[in-house]
């Protein structure tokens, strides 16, 4: 959520004593620190002051009223807090009153933690970092916060499992309260942030937290604690006093579901709401809306959802492409403008994960901007596979084996079911797949579930067709063999040449104390070069794995080379299979929890794995059975590592 007024000016210097005397001033006075600790304005053409990198919004700059070197830690710090107005007025005939001390730095001070000259900018474990006491220190794993203010959580700092995530905050550690952060960052600046390799140099954390929004810089005159300093308005500088907020943005994340009834989607997002004044909103111009996704939004050549100016999203969505959106400047997204749309729209999804929706407008000669967190949620288990030669054809194919209950496969628990062809234990295209009029026919014992949560808008699985259970309700590729780029609606299951979206396995039920084994097969190519693959998994909605490919974190391994064999069946298994690790599911009173372990290679190939930390087995170098069998022995497998042959 971001509220910002470029119409201030705003100026490099402490506050005055006289403009703590001024009761119901407006304005604000303040300074900007730059991500590298430098101090300086950055204004823009109206005079405002630009938002974090990737955004074109007009945010007030962060005010540095104070700064202190401890020479025990070697680092500067910059406080936000250190002065403010905190003018009281008398009640008067206009009935304006006093702001009742909610002026004042809060109780939560937002320290940045500044690069001293010569510290490595990419390393938040460099020993430069770790926050003063009592606020939790870094140590060489990372803390989940941002210290440094610069966007990225625990960058550099060291990690295990390469693909698992951990919950992070894009605060600082000394901007919470018994370790958590407050206000309105308490839950739009917390995210997933995922362990990924680094090259050779091992695995450390991506540093993206995934869903994640900085706190404002400044607070504003409106209901909510925007710059999470534990009090709610109190901007420094000005009373809040005789303000009137014109616009109050929202505080709390959005919740939907993926794969939404496509003529009536459920979730629409008012900006109206956002006026104080309802009759307002007929003057605001200028409207802008932008979306960024998840990971194989960044992979793939369109993002996987869209934004409607109504509810019936059964037509193309609005709005174009961008990939250089988000914190980082890279993230891919959707931006629509008016007069496409105005002050609402309706965003359909077709993946779970956490978005970020941001609106800005102008009114009355000021720019505003507001952005909220939206959270999609797919009942129980999914897994989503997505590779960047997907556009040139390139066909491969998500597993999902259940590695338990199978006892009529006796010791050849098998990947496709080639050794077992009665037991369905692999859940895959051939078996598994519900979209374009077929159906599944695999069957766990897990019961059936509502057609409403797969017969939806981005699904292929359309026309009123049972809920498999489990099921891959989207396969990337048409009957063509190809999928087509220049298609930028999700919701468009063309039998020849769909839209390029990822493969999703969905378990909307799954069992307690059962387990699941994924994996990403090189099925056939088409494409000139290796693909590079990126898996997701997600839990009840909130994502517990994010492996491979990422070009923002910039990691390109596990890469596929040998694809198998169209036209005989006996080797159209025969491509090489990232095996992406297992899963572990809890149910305990109707509440589900996964436990997931990524599967490393004993010995790395260095074309395929990158490093130990992915498992690419290749038949010809690891044996057919390796592309076969679960494990080499064909039993259920002990653990994520016996999964690998190599």
């Amino acid at each position: 959520m971001r509220i910002s007024r470029s119409a201030t000016t705003l100026v490099l210097a402490v506050i005055s004593s006289a403009l703590a005397s001024a009761a119901c001033s407006a304005g604000s006075t303040g300074g900007f620190v730059a991500p590298d600790g430098s101090t300086g304005s950055t204004p823009d053409a109206t005079g405002g002051h630009v938002g974090p990198p990737g955004s074109d919004a007009h945010v007030d700059a962060p005010v540095m009223l104070s700064t202190g070197n401890d020479a025990s830690q070697g680092m500067t710090m910059v406080s936000h807090e250190a002065g403010f107005s905190d003018a009281k007025v008398t009640v008067d005939a206009t009935g304006c009153v006093s702001d009742a001390g909610a002026a004042g730095p809060g109780p939560a001070l937002h320290t940045c933690i500044i690069f001293p000259a010569g510290a490595d900018s990419n390393n938040e474990c460099d020993g430069h970092h770790d926050p003063p006491a009592p606020f939790p220190a870094n140590g060489s794993t990372g803390n989940g916060f941002d210290d440094n203010c610069n966007g990225l959580v625990d960058e550099g700092c060291s990690c295990n499992m390469v693909g698992t995530t951990k919950p992070c905050y894009l605060v600082p550690a000394t901007q919470t309260e018994n370790g958590v952060p407050v206000g309105w960052c308490a839950t739009n600046s917390k995210g997933t942030v995922n362990c990924a390799q680094q090259g050779e140099s091992g695995a450390t954390w991506s540093g993206t937290c995934r869903g994640a929004q900085p706190p404002y810089a400044e607070d504003v005159c409106a209901p909510g604690d925007f710059n999470c300093d534990g009090k709610p308005e109190n901007p420094t500088g000005e009373s809040c006093a005789c303000q009137t907020a014109a616009i109050t943005c929202p505080t709390a994340p959005l919740t939907t579901v993926p794969y939404p009834a496509p003529a009536a989607l459920p979730l629409e997002v008012n900006a109206a709401a956002w006026f104080s004044d309802p009759s307002a909103v007929a003057s605001a111009t200028n409207w802008k809306w932008s979306m960024t996704g998840g990971d194989c939004d960044n992979i793939l050549p369109n993002p996987s959802f869209g934004l409607y100016p109504t509810a019936n999203g059964t037509g193309n969505p609005v709005g174009t492409t961008s990939t250089a959106l988000g914190m980082s400047g890279k993230e891919h997204g959707t931006v629509a403008v008016s007069p496409a749309v105005t002050s609402a729209v309706y965003p359909a999804f077709s993946l779970s994960g956490d978005y970020v929706l941001e609106a800005s407008w102008d009114l009355n000669g000021q720019s505003y901007t507001c952005s909220v967190q939206i959270q999609a949620r797919a009942p129980g288990l999914r897994a989503e596979g997505c590779w960047d030669t997907e556009s040139q054809g390139d066909d491969l194919d998500l597993h999902m084996a259940k590695v338990n209950g199978f006892t009529q496969c006796a010791t050849s628990h098998a990947w496709s079911d080639l050794a077992c062809t009665t037991a369905n234990e692999d859940c895959f295209y051939e078996n598994c797949y519900t979209g374009l009029g077929t159906t599944d026919s695999v069957s766990w014992g897990y019961p059936t579930t509502a057609a409403s949560n797969c017969n939806g808008w981005g699904s292929q699985t359309t026309g009123g067709q049972p809920c498999g259970n489990p099921r891959l309700d989207r396969d990337a590729n048409g009957l063509s063999g190809t999928c087509d780029p220049t298609v930028t609606n999700p919701n468009a299951t063309s039998l020849f040449a769909p839209f390029c979206g990822p493969e999703n396995i969905n378990l909307d039920a799954p069992g307690n104390g059962d387990q699941y084994a994924i994996g990403i097969r090189f099925y056939a190519q088409s494409g000139t070069t290796n693909p590079r693959v990126h898996a997701d998994v997600y839990c009840d909605g909130a994502r517990i794995l994010a492996a491979g490919y990422d070009p923002i974190a910039g990691n390109n391994f596990p890469q596929l080379a040998v694809a198998g064999e169209d036209g005989d069946p006996a080797q159209d298994e025969g491509g090489d299979m990232w095996k992406v690790g297992m899963v572990t599911t809890t149910v305990t009173n109707g509440v589900l929890t996964c436990a997931v372990v990524p599967t490393p290679s004993k010995v790395a190939n260095p074309q395929l794995d990158g490093t130990t930390a992915y498992c690419v087995d290749d038949a010809t170098k690891n044996g057919a059975t390796s592309q076969e069998y679960l494990t080499s022995g064909g039993g259920v497998p002990a653990s994520a590592a016996a999964l690998c042959f190599h």
